[in-house]
């Protein structure tokens, strides 16, 4: 059984700002890498009677008006929190917007746009601001979807997935496996089935909360929660791994930054902001590279947030934020063996491990 991932959406912001935090450096990147809003399901288990397009009308994976409207808000929090950063009418060269090829993240994308510029009045119309959204098919994208093709990734995760640790896994919480696989029908064999288990769940209680099973309020949700991020970290579980599953993104991302350091513009690669949508088992690998997954799916709407400053030694110094959620502020992590503002080069050597100097050719198996 392979998990349907949810959606998440990654924003690049490029240029000089004040006020963002209480100090005198100088803002010259912003990355945002956010989750979609609620969705209607995409998968569920086989004694849940309300996985049937019956129920969702508007169709599986879609985003409902609660979803649209959280990320709208999201749209609006950024566009404060920026204010200072990011001109309010659209510009081609201030902004390139990349997604994946499905329907919750591009219409997460439009949704959060649409907060981030607000309508402006042409003539005796009041219009969207029409920023383009592209995106790349789905099996050609290794950078945000993660699911182009790699030999050696696939037989690299087969090996952790088959490996002592996993069979440990399974066998301490066989019980476990046994109880939910009673109520769900699920034959349980391994942690991925929670991965598939959290995801209905977790739709349901935000979108539709009355179609949660009898059983819901006395799962062991801890539980679940811990088998679902075991999921979740298996994609980057070893160096290898990582290396395969996100340094692409990395790649991706860290070109960006450079060329904002260097002052170098290129339409796509360091516009003021790009925006960038995937989903959450993006999120959560990337997370991983990083070394900050606290093992729990993030919430519909949470962001996290990367900032490249110059400061007053004229170095450059980067700060990694979460936001858990719309009702918190986004909490400052401490990137490991750097701090909350780790210098530049410090980062970049310490996420050099994680990137590749050619991705195709490394995943060509020899074995």
């Amino acid at each position: 059984m392979k998990p349907v991932p949810a959606v998440f959406a990654l924003v690049l912001i490029f240029q000089y700002s004040h006020g963002l935090k209480d100090d005198a450096s100088d803002l010259l990147a912003v990355a945002v890498l956010y989750r979609h809003g609620d969705i209607t399901p995409t998968q569920s288990f086989p004694t849940d009677p309300y996985f049937n397009i019956d129920y969702w009308p508007m169709g599986f994976g879609q985003l409902t008006e609660k979803g649209k409207l959280r990320q709208y808000r999201l749209g609006q929090w950024l566009r404060k929190r920026y204010s200072d950063f990011l001109p309010g009418l659209y510009n081609y060269s201030d902004i390139y917007v990349r997604s994946i090829d499905s329907d919750d993240a591009l219409g997460s994308a439009e949704a959060n746009l649409a907060g981030l510029y607000p309508p402006i009045k042409i003539e005796d119309a009041v219009l969207p601001q029409c920023v383009p959204i592209h995106a790349s098919p789905t099996g050609e994208d290794q950078v945000l979807y993660m699911t182009r093709p790699c030999p050696k990734f696939d037989r690299l995760y087969e090996e952790v997935k088959q490996s002592e640790y996993f069979a440990s896994i399974n066998k301490n919480y066989s019980d476990f496996y046994e109880e939910v696989s009673n109520l769900t029908g699920w034959q349980i064999d391994d942690v991925d089935y929670f991965f598939s288990l959290q995801v209905a769940l977790n739709v349901y209680a935000n979108v539709a909360p009355e179609y949660l099973p009898s059983w819901y309020q006395d799962l062991d949700k801890d539980k679940v929660q811990y088998l679902a991020g075991l999921s979740y970290a298996r994609y980057s579980f070893t160096p290898e791994l990582k290396r395969l599953r996100v340094g692409p993104f990395f790649d991706y991302l860290h070109h960006q930054f450079n060329n904002t350091v260097m002052n170098e513009f290129s339409y796509d690669t360091s516009s003021k902001f790009l925006m960038m949508v995937s989903h959450s088992s993006t999120l959560s690998s990337v997370l991983n590279g990083l070394g900050l997954f606290d093992y729990k799916q993030p919430d519909f709407g949470s962001a996290l947030i990367w900032e490249v400053r110059k400061g007053q030694d004229d170095e450059y110094y980067v700060s990694i934020f979460y936001r858990r959620n719309a009702e918190e502020e986004p909490e400052l992590m401490e990137i490991p063996d750097c701090g909350t503002n780790c210098e530049y080069s410090k980062y970049m050597y310490k996420v050099e491990s994680v990137k590749l100097d050619d991705w195709d050719i490394e995943c060509q198996d020899q074995e």
